[in-house]
């Protein structure tokens, strides 16, 4: 298993696919954050509750987005280019190349939740002192948000590992995963609120601190996306054991 855990770990190493997402992930936040800070009005950013609305929304939601989509391409990209088979005729234990592939995914998702929301709590206190706005967010509320969304896009990743476990195909993996937390989430919190509060990005909201369409408890939305992530990854298990790659 370690020898598997190597070899997936070289692999985030050395392709760029890891450091450009970080690096687009890094830009996007900023560059939302940046949006938020000088396009709205004053008194929709005055306050703490839409400051911290704002950084959850950017760095959580953007952090875990790229990790389930760097999860999703683990499997994806090596199904595309065919290398997934020297992957299984090195360890025929499929079971063991999905483990391993989670627990890197695991890893690099708390990378890029981390660095995510530390970006988005930088940026945002900067550009509103720029714009002379009175900061409201709490010492608190900084380290529940870094440390929130870091668990929260740990497990997002192994969820988009198991998407495309399950899918295979790449770009339909892609698609699938933007379009469920862009529109998907969003028309579920709008239309079904009481619904849309239980949907897997809701609970990442909800571990990094968010009270508004979640369940509004940090440790009840690490459980609930704990099982998505779980339910996933374990359907992803299945799927790979039971498919041929030839």
């Amino acid at each position: 298993m370690n020898t598997q855990l190597r070899a997936e770990f070289l692999k985030q190493r050395t392709t760029r696919t890891a450091v450009g997402m970080l690096a687009a992930l890094l830009g996007l936040v900023v560059s939302a954050i940046a949006v938020h800070a000088f396009g709205l009005p004053i008194h929709s950013v005055g306050s703490g509750s839409n400051q911290l609305g704002i950084f959850i929304d950017v760095g959580e939601n953007l952090g875990s987005l790229f990790a389930a989509l760097l999860g999703a391409m683990a499997i994806t990209g090596e199904i595309r280019h065919g290398t997934i088979r020297s992957t299984l005729l090195g360890t025929p234990q499929r079971g063991r190349v999905v483990i391993a592939k989670a627990v890197t995914a695991l890893v690099l998702g708390i990378v890029f939740g981390a660095l995510a929301a530390g970006a988005a709590e930088g940026a945002g206190t900067l550009f509103l002192s720029i714009r002379n706005a009175p900061l409201h967010v709490t010492a608190g509320d900084y380290v529940l948000l870094v440390a929130g969304g870091a668990v929260a896009a740990s497990l997002w990743a192994v969820i988009g590992l198991g998407v495309g476990a399950i899918v295979r195909s790449q770009v339909p993996t892609v698609v699938g995963i933007l379009v469920w937390v862009l529109f998907v989430e969003n028309i579920l919190a709008g239309s079904l609120p009481a619904v849309g509060k239980f949907a897997p990005a809701a609970q990442g909201r909800a571990i990094a601190g968010a009270t508004n369409g979640t369940v509004s408890a940090p440790a009840i939305g690490f459980v609930l996306l704990t099982l998505y992530a779980v339910t996933s990854v374990t359907l992803g298990w299945v799927a790979t054991n039971r498919r041929d790659f030839a």
